[in-house]
């Protein structure tokens, strides 16, 4: 008697009560701008161990060395958006080896520096191995910008993935939780506007 259909089942509602009880732990939902501004306060304490990863739909997930945060973002013009988002009770199992990526940050740039990215974007190979060099250096606060007097900075890396579940099934029940989230956020903001979408 094939029992594949009971498993699969079982497999489903372990998956539902485990996201569910997840939710359900998060923190209050804050607008992403007051998330952004806490992230700011974290980095410029402390550059070191931050990661990023966004999807092509608005979803970004912010790592860093003692906090995570999941963000949905909704883009009202090409310069600007609202968004919600939570901070993550723990980070996902899966994503413990991101930490042997280079850190995302701030990196001051010479102008030899800038002449590499500018190779590495058009496809030089040699470049290849000195950008390697450059995101390896330590991210800098954003004081240092201006008590160093750097003429050229890059901020980066940000990992790019089609969907947060494909990293971890409970980020993408967060992810519908934070949908339904900025989409009331938008009604409330613009309502008249809000009528031609949903």
């Amino acid at each position: 008697m094939d029992r594949g259909w009971f498993t699969s089942l079982t497999n489903r509602l372990i998956s539902f009560h485990v996201s569910y009880h997840l939710v359900n732990k998060l923190k209050d939902i804050e607008p992403a701008e007051e998330i952004m501004d806490r992230v700011m306060r974290l980095y410029s304490r402390r550059p070191r161990g931050w990661h990023v990863l966004h999807t092509p739909v608005g979803d970004m997930l912010i790592i860093g060395p003692d906090s995570a945060f999941q963000l949905r973002m909704m883009p009202l013009s090409p310069r600007e958006s609202i968004g919600v988002g939570v901070e993550l009770p723990n980070v996902p199992e899966r994503l413990s080896n991101i930490n042997s990526a280079p850190d995302f940050g701030i990196r001051g740039l010479t102008d030899e520096d800038l002449e590499v990215m500018l190779g590495a974007l058009q496809g030089d190979a040699h470049a290849m191995d000195k950008v390697d060099a450059i995101l390896k250096r330590d991210p800098l606060p954003p004081s240092a910008i201006e008590t160093e007097k750097i003429d050229h900075i890059i901020s980066g890396p940000i990992f790019s993935r089609p969907s947060l579940a494909s990293i971890d099934p409970s980020l993408g029940d967060i992810t519908e939780y934070l949908d339904a989230s900025v989409r009331d956020l938008f009604r409330e903001r613009y309502p008249l506007r809000s009528g031609m979408y949903f």
